[in-house]
Parts: structure tokens; C-alpha cells; sequence
């Protein structure tokens, strides 16, 4: 009997073991991206430092801050987004595939409002084409003013997660999409509890 209680920890122990070999193997994928969104349906300009352009930057400043914003932002990230419900591919040490995966769940984070210099306002594209008709060159359009001109937007992190399963390798070699990232030996990856993240440059 005592033998037989022996034998059924053993087994018992075995096939835990197993399982969490098992689960080791699902390696989660993350993808970070910076993305920005404006306020409005085009991009606005104002006068650098003029009143006009501060009570705009204090306008966006409250919105960033809003859920509005966030749900914005997430359909952002899946609408326009290069990654959203990607294909991840891991192969093998011999170059098989040894699981695949899509980057299906996205969250935002990071919120800040930024803002750009530049020499001229917003035009639109026949404004454009017209004033270079005119004047040729853009130091010689009217309203040129170097750094004159600023615009707010809000820039955040779109994180993208996967999760794969794997077969059983000494080194794995990830991609996304069909791009390369990095490759991992089985011990780097167990030392990074089986979750990689990258950010897109």
C-alpha cells in the first residue's frame, strides 16, 4: 500500500510537470508603436506663443485626458495601425515553423500632448499647389515665418499582444508580418518568463 501511494506521487509530480512544460510554452508577443491623433479632422496651425495657439494647446491638454480620447485612440490603433492582428511566426532551431500567432488585443497607454514647429499654416492640397504656382519656392510664400507656426497633437503607445504556442526547440527566430525581429534560446526565453516585447522604430 505504501509502495502504491509511492507510485501515485510520482505520477501525480509527473504530470504537473508536464503541464507547466506545457504552459511554458506559450510565448506572449508584445509590439509597442507610438502613434499621435489631432483634435479636429485636419491638422490645425496656430501662431507660435499667440493666445489663440495656448487656449488650443489647454483645449487638447483637457480631451488627452478624456475616455473619449482613449476610444479614440484605440480605433487609431485598429483602423490605421500596421500591426493590428498581425501574423507572428516563430520557427525553429532547423528554420520550421513552430507556431504561429496574430497580435489580436491592443491597449492604450502613455498619453502627453506634443507639439511641431514649422514655417508655414495648414494648407490644404490645392492651396498648395496654387501658392507654389505663384511663388515657387516655399521661404517665399506670404505667410512664411521660420518656426512661426505650431501645432498640438496628442501622442500615445498602441501595445499589440499575441500569444503563441511553440513546439519544442533550443532557438526560436520571431517574426511579424514576415519581418524578422530577434531569435531566443530556450533559456533566454524561459529567463524572460516566455513574454518579449519589441518597439517599433
Amino acid at each position: 500500500m505504501k509502495k502504491f501511494a509511492i507510485l501515485a506521487l510520482v505520477i501525480l509530480t509527473s504530470i504537473t510537470q508536464t503541464h507547466l512544460a506545457d504552459a511554458a510554452t506559450s510565448l506572449k508577443v508584445t509590439l509597442k508603436e507610438e502613434v499621435w491623433i489631432w483634435l479636429g479632422d485636419e491638422w490645425q496651425t496656430h501662431v507660435a506663443d499667440d493666445p489663440e495657439a495656448l487656449a488650443f494647446k489647454k483645449k487638447i491638454t483637457a480631451y488627452a485626458k478624456t475616455s473619449k480620447a482613449k476610444s479614440q485612440a484605440l480605433a487609431e490603433c485598429k483602423t490605421n495601425s500596421n500591426y493590428y492582428n498581425k501574423r507572428i511566426t516563430v520557427l525553429d532551431a532547423r528554420n520550421g515553423t513552430s507556431g504561429l500567432g496574430n497580435l489580436k488585443s491592443v491597449t492604450v497607454s502613455n498619453f502627453k500632448v506634443a507639439e511641431q514647429l514649422t514655417d508655414l499654416p495648414y494648407y490644404d492640397y490645392e492651396e498648395k499647389v496654387e501658392l507654389f504656382d505663384t511663388y515657387g519656392w516655399e521661404e517665399d510664400f506670404p505667410d512664411w515665418i521660420e518656426g512661426g507656426y505650431v501645432m498640438y497633437y496628442i501622442e500615445y503607445i498602441c501595445s499589440y499582444v499575441g500569444i503563441v504556442s511553440l513546439n519544442t526547440s533550443n532557438a526560436y527566430k520571431i517574426y511579424i508580418d514576415g519581418d524578422y525581429y530577434d531569435e531566443y534560446s530556450r533559456a533566454e526565453l524561459a529567463k524572460k518568463k516566455w513574454a518579449i516585447t519589441f518597439e517599433d522604430d
